[in-house]
């Protein structure tokens, strides 16, 4: 069947851009009297946590201010008009652009729903999305990390992701290379996730109509306080900390630690201003989709695990999710990891007996550059005063490992215990290369060389796509080529 490329665009992502021509790398120029467009329209999950009537977010950025108008509605009908507001932030090269986010609200779940965008009188965006799932309804998601770098790999992952029909993304953390600045977004990250065209050496239009959820990763904060810490210098980039500003999660507590900022009051005062409540609240946040509860946590090392307000939230959190077949906890620093490059920041371990109280399944995590899949587990911590060195990358946490050996996710697929997946294989650069097929160096001294790790996969990229219906999981972990390279089967008993 031949297709126009505007049925095309429809049928990839959901999305039309009817007036945008390139005129450069990631810089699309709209209609006549219309502003350029530095990152191109996109689709953002809900505010809200619960199932419940939401709101969605359609956001965009331009290089000069204008007059936008957002219709949207279900079926054929766009009977309702969209609040508008807008934000400015420095740009990298002088000047300033502009972040516009225009609300959709009143929103039922599991509807699609139309939109167009509208400028100086020309349609420039016709497009679809899809609210959240409610409980009940099969889902499907695909999870990766470590990702935009500006490399083939990005895009050959962000095809892949599109070709898997997702019905959310799950990302595990360090969203952009190198120091998570809002150019690099406008230039490594969504160019590529919303892409015009849907290919393996050019990405795809995800964004435009398929949701994506996130961690903060080391590299969404990539500098240092006078010690050594991880902080946030606008000194150094003024437009630091994208994740707050081109990013609408849920809101979770200001009250807990969060990412120190450093910089002339000026600077730190336009990004609050451009961020709004979403900084710091967005660094730790839960919502729900189907059948299935995320929760979603800053792992960097100014993160104290083992502080008692933050483990008082993540106990309220998921005791409070008892209707959630499945739960899952996304934090960036895998705690069982067997790499070379990170495998002593071990400091979210000491959270593993709250996760094995409340009944969590799966923990995701990214920044070690491979795929590993660990057996069942449970863990007891035994000396966790490392995990409270702020600052310090050797935070090794030693304990009582507990491994369900039976589970293999064919035969026997009842696991004993929470799978722990290390999903960072996104784009960038890959780590441990000489691992792959080799159990022999799967094995941590510190750890007594307990055999925690089942599959890895170091030789290609890769992500993990999830399907989930009532009592039954699917997982499956998807190289850059489309091939599978590892697959299990969880079930629940009714």
């Amino acid at each position: 069947m031949n297709l126009t490329r505007r049925e095309f665009l429809r049928s990839a992502g959901g999305v039309t851009f009817l007036a945008l021509v390139p005129i450069g790398r990631g810089l699309f120029a709209a209609a006549q009297g219309s502003p350029a467009f530095s990152i191109l329209p996109y689709i953002q999950p809900s505010e809200s946590g619960p199932l419940a009537r939401e709101n969605a977010r359609l956001l965009w950025q331009t290089g000069q201010t204008a007059e936008f108008i957002v219709r949207y509605g279900v079926g054929g009908g766009l009977e309702r008009e969209a609040t508008i507001v807008h934000a400015q932030r420095p740009a990298a090269s002088g000047g300033h652009r502009w972040n516009y986010a225009a609300t959709l609200g009143g929103l039922d779940l599991g509807k699609r729903y139309n939109y167009e965008v509208e400028c100086n009188g020309a349609l420039l965006v016709k497009g679809f999305f899809t609210t959240r799932q409610p409980r009940g309804v099969r889902v499907r998601f695909a999870a990766f990390g470590d990702n935009s770098y500006g490399g083939p790999s990005d895009h050959a992952i962000a095809f892949q992701a599109y070709q898997a029909r997702p019905d959310f993304i799950m990302n595990t953390g360090d969203n952009v290379y190198q120091s998570g600045l809002d150019n690099e977004y406008a230039r490594y990250f969504f160019p590529v996730y919303n892409s015009d065209v849907a290919g393996p050496g050019s990405g795809a239009p995800l964004l435009r109509s398929v949701p994506y959820y996130s961690v903060l990763g080391n590299h969404d904060v990539r500098n240092k306080t006078p010690d050594g810490g991880p902080a946030a210098d606008f000194s150094l980039a003024a437009d630091s900390l994208g994740f707050y500003t081109n990013f609408h999660f849920p809101l979770g507590p200001a009250s807990l630690r969060n990412t120190p900022l450093l910089g002339p009051d000026a600077l730190l005062s336009s990004f609050r201003a451009a961020a709004g409540a979403r900084f710091p609240r967005m660094a730790n946040y839960s919502y729900d989709y189907g059948d299935v509860h995320f929760l979603c946590l800053d792992s960097n090392l100014y993160v104290d695990p083992a502080d008692a307000a933050l483990q008082a939230w993540i106990e309220q959190d998921l005791a409070a999710a008892s209707d959630a077949r499945w739960k899952f906890v996304v934090y960036h620093h895998p705690c069982f990891n067997v790499g070379r490059e990170h495998w002593e920041e071990q400091q979210m371990r000491v959270l593993c007996p709250l996760f094995e109280k409340h009944g969590v399944d799966f923990v995701l995590s990214g920044h070690e550059h491979n795929y590993q899949r660990t057996r069942p587990l449970r863990f007891q911590p035994r000396d966790a005063a490392k995990a409270s060195a702020l600052g310090h990358k050797d935070r090794r946490v030693a304990g009582a490992f507990t491994l369900d050996g039976r589970f293999d996710g064919a035969a026997n697929t009842r696991p004993d215990g929470i799978l722990y997946i290390t999903t960072g294989a996104g784009g960038n650069v890959l780590y441990d290369g000489d691992y792959n097929n080799d159990p022999s160096r799967w094995l941590l001294h510190d750890d007594g060389d307990a055999r925690y790790v089942a599959r890895m996969a170091t030789d290609r990229h890769s992500l993990t796509v999830f399907d989930i219906d009532g009592g039954e999981l699917l997982m499956r972990q998807i190289d850059e080529y489309g091939a599978e390279i590892d697959r299990i089967r969880v079930t629940k008993k009714v």
